[in-house]
């Protein structure tokens, strides 16, 4: 079958990037204060933090997911087929921008990560609008992309929610959940549309697990993060190998080679 080389179009493209940096860009010159809201539930205190990073957040991901859909519309390709299982990636990829932003002071350092996360949009945009067909001669390159910002953004949520000092029952939710969803866009892409909610239930459990057995270490945010994107990588690997071949070396290498070298990094680095 012939290759195609089908591309998003400029216009709706730009709209929704330059929509998304708008609103991360009049930050700076809004100003309200944060609010905390405490509830119980089964008689555990619950209290979240709520200010303008994370109400824009929550914003621009609902942004990031009106925009996509309105976007892959006129694909082609697109026909019946639902435009949800694309709208993950550039919901989570555009609130999560919020969460450096939220940590740091408006300066060079506050602005150049406002540029990165936008490039970093603009990618998976592009990337979800390309793996709607995959006779395109890029979709092995957007696959390959939207993975790899997948386990970035996961990275960086990980270490903010590590940095944040959340307590354990709220780590422990939080994370797993987060993770889910990557795991479910990223399953889906490698397993050629079928949505792989069995494996993603399972893999979300084990991190679960690696985050409770992880939280009480005396771990940096970064180390921790490095030490949970080590499991999370590997097991996706695996769930992958397991329904594409059934050799063992295939099934277990690379996955294991990747997961020593992210804890190796840890220990380096971290």
């Amino acid at each position: 079958m012939e290759n195609t080389h089908n591309f998003p179009k400029t216009d709706r493209i730009s709209v929704i990037t330059a929509s998304i940096l708008v609103s991360y860009a009049l930050l700076p010159f809004v100003q309200i204060s944060s609010r905390q809201v405490a509830f119980t539930i089964f008689g555990i205190l619950i209290s979240l933090n709520f200010n303008i990073f994370s109400l824009i957040s929550i914003i621009t991901a609902a942004l990031a997911a009106a925009g996509t859909d309105w976007m892959l519309r006129e694909h082609p390709n697109i026909g019946d087929n639902s435009t949800v299982p694309h709208l993950i990636l550039p919901a989570l990829t555009a609130g999560a921008i919020g969460i450096p932003l939220g940590f740091l002071t408006v300066s060079l350092t506050w602005w150049i990560i406002l540029g990165l996360g936008s490039l970093l949009v603009l990618s998976v945009l592009v990337g979800e609008y390309i793996s709607l067909d995959k006779q395109n001669q890029y979709f092995p390159i957007a696959l390959m992309v939207l993975s790899a910002i997948s386990f970035s953004l996961f990275l960086i949520i990980v270490i903010a929610v590590r940095a944040a000092n959340l307590r354990l029952y709220l780590t422990a939710a939080i994370l797993p959940i987060v993770y889910a969803f990557f795991s479910l866009r990223v399953l889906q892409l490698r397993f050629g549309g079928s949505w792989p909610v069995k494996w993603t239930a399972v893999i979300a459990l084990v991190i679960a697990q690696f985050t409770i057995g992880l939280y009480y270490w005396p771990l940096s945010p970064v180390r921790f993060g490095l030490l949970l994107l080590g499991p999370a990588y590997a097991l996706i690997g695996i769930a992958s190998s397991l329904e594409e071949s059934p050799d063992f070396s295939d099934i277990y290498l690379e996955p294991l080679l990747m997961l020593g070298i992210i804890w190796l990094l840890a220990i380096f680095i971290g």
